[in-house]
């Protein structure tokens, strides 16, 4: 953890960027989870506790995928939400009953392969560029996938429903 402190009269904004950019100068894929600027003291905890927070919701995250090198609370959106809610009995049953098929040892190489097909937007080019396979290849894995969980990636609706499971479970699992 950081603590940035500048004048009132300095952009906060462009002073994280250029602490994140030097960082990233020895390590390239490194985000910098940072809350919004506090003008009093007494809030700094609370900031503290929002950076935190954005950086947790970041642990589950696709790291090939391209993020930018500062992370706002405005920028987690539904990981955030769900990393909140993850140890909630009923959201850790949802996300066991939506991805049973596929946390069995067996399921670990389609539990990633699904976990990088929805971080990249269901974009089958990416999935199989990360995944280092063909596309007829990672075609069969999506087959896979849908028939061991029951479902139908092309319908929306189905593919949120696992894309919020597997948040959850990876927020259970950090």
């Amino acid at each position: 953890a950081a603590l940035l402190s500048l004048a009132h009269d300095q952009d906060a904004e462009a002073l994280t960027a250029r602490f994140a950019a030097r960082l990233r100068t020895t390590e390239p894929d490194l985000s910098v989870a940072a809350a919004e600027p506090r003008e009093v003291w007494d809030d700094v905890p609370a900031g503290l506790r929002e950076a935190r927070h954005v950086a947790d919701a970041l642990a589950g995250a696709v790291a090939a995928l391209d993020r930018p090198p500062v992370i706002r609370l405005r920028d987690v959106h539904l990981r955030g939400l769900v990393r909140l809610l993850r140890d909630d009995p009923q959201v850790q049953s949802f996300a066991e009953r939506e991805l049973d098929g596929l946390l069995c040892a067996e399921g670990g190489e389609l539990l990633n392969v699904l976990r990088t097909y929805l971080a990249t937007g269901r974009n089958k080019s990416r999935t199989a560029q990360l995944h280092h396979v063909s596309r007829p290849a990672l075609y069969r894995r999506l087959e896979a996938i849908q028939t061991r969980l029951g479902i139908d990636l092309d319908d929306f609706e189905q593919a949120a429903s696992v894309h919020i499971a597997l948040l959850a479970h990876d927020a259970q699992q950090r």
